[in-house]
C-alpha cells in the first residue's frame, strides 16, 4: 500500500519539522572524485548574481554562494538557516517576491517534493530576471558501483519497493520533460556519482543516513531492519548518484504577473 496524493503535503511538512536539515546534513557530507559537494556542484553551474535558493532548507548553499536568498514555508528549516542570510518565508509555488527580482534560482532536491511541480516553475519563471537560470538538482538512478547496486537493492527489498518513493516521481524519472513543459530550455543536463561516508565517528551514522529517506508507509519493524542492515554496512561508503539540470526561460514563454 503506497501514499496517496492526497497524504504526501502533510507527510513531507511532518517530515522536515521533525528534522530540519537532515538532507543538507547528508549531502554536505557526500563528495565527488573531485572532492566536490553537490552545493558547490550547483553553485558553479549558474552564471554570478543574486541566487534564490526555493526550498532553501538550512541554507548550506549560502556558504558557498554569497549572493543568496533562501525561501522556504518550513519555519523548523527557516530557524535552522537564520544565520546564513537573507530569508524569505513562503511557498515555492506562491512566493511573496516581486516579478523579475533575481538573478537565478536553485530548487536543490526540492522538486520532486513540492505539490505542483509546474506551478513552481511557472513561480520561478515570473521571478527570474531575463536572462535568469535555474539550477534543479534531482536524484538519480545512476551512476553507481556494483557495490552501490548491490546495497540499494537489499534496502530496496526491505522496504518492499523497486525505487524510493518521492510525492513527485515524474520529476525524478523525467525531469528535462518537466522543466520543458515549465518553460525552460535545457542548457546543461549532467549526473556525477557523490560518495557518503557512513561512520558516525566522521561522517553521517548509519541510523541519521536511514532517517534522511522518505519512507511513509514503512512499519517500526521494517525500519528497524533498515537500520540493522545499514549499521552492517559499517565504516563504509555508498554512492548517492544525482542530476543536475540548468535551465533558461525559453523565448516566448509568459511570465505571470502577481
Amino acid at each position: 500500500m503506497g501514499v496517496t496524493s492526497s497524504e504526501w503535503p502533510g507527510y513531507v511538512r511532518r517530515f522536515h519539522d521533525a528534522r530540519p536539515g537532515i538532507t543538507e546534513e547528508v549531502l554536505c557530507s557526500a563528495r565527488d572524485v573531485h572532492g566536490v559537494d553537490p552545493y558547490r556542484w550547483v553553485a558553479r553551474a549558474v552564471p554570478d548574481g543574486t541566487l534564490l535558493d526555493v526550498a532553501c532548507g538550512s541554507g548550506p548553499l549560502a556558504a558557498v554562494r554569497p549572493a543568496w536568498t533562501g525561501l522556504d514555508c518550513s519555519m523548523a528549516e527557516l530557524r535552522q538557516a537564520h544565520r546564513r542570510g537573507p530569508l524569505v518565508a513562503g511557498r515555492a509555488d506562491a512566493m511573496p517576491l516581486a516579478d523579475g527580482s533575481v538573478a537565478h534560482a536553485a530548487l536543490v532536491m526540492a522538486l520532486m517534493v513540492v505539490d505542483s511541480p509546474l506551478d513552481v516553475l511557472a513561480e520561478v519563471v515570473r521571478v527570474l530576471s531575463p536572462g535568469g537560470a535555474v539550477a534543479v538538482l534531482v536524484p538519480a538512478d545512476g551512476p553507481l558501483t556494483a557495490r552501490d547496486a548491490f546495497a540499494y537493492g537489499l534496502l530496496l527489498s526491505l522496504v518492499g519497493r523497486t525505487a524510493l518513493p518521492f510525492p513527485r516521481p515524474e520529476v525524478v524519472a523525467q525531469p528535462r520533460d518537466v522543466l520543458e513543459s515549465g518553460g525552460f530550455e535545457i542548457v546543461a543536463d549532467e549526473r556525477r556519482r557523490f560518495e557518503l561516508r557512513l561512520d558516525p565517528r566522521g561522517g553521517i551514522g548509519p541510523d541519521r543516513f536511514v532517517e534522511s529517506l522518505y519512507l511513509p508507509d514503512i512499519g517500526h519493524r521494517r525500519r528497524t531492519a533498515l537500520r540493522g542492515l545499514a549499521r552492517r554496512w559499517g565504516s563504509t561508503h555508498i554512492g548517492l548518484p544525482l542530476r543536475l539540470l540548468v535551465g533558461r526561460v525559453r523565448t516566448g514563454t509568459g511570465r505571470g504577473r502577481r
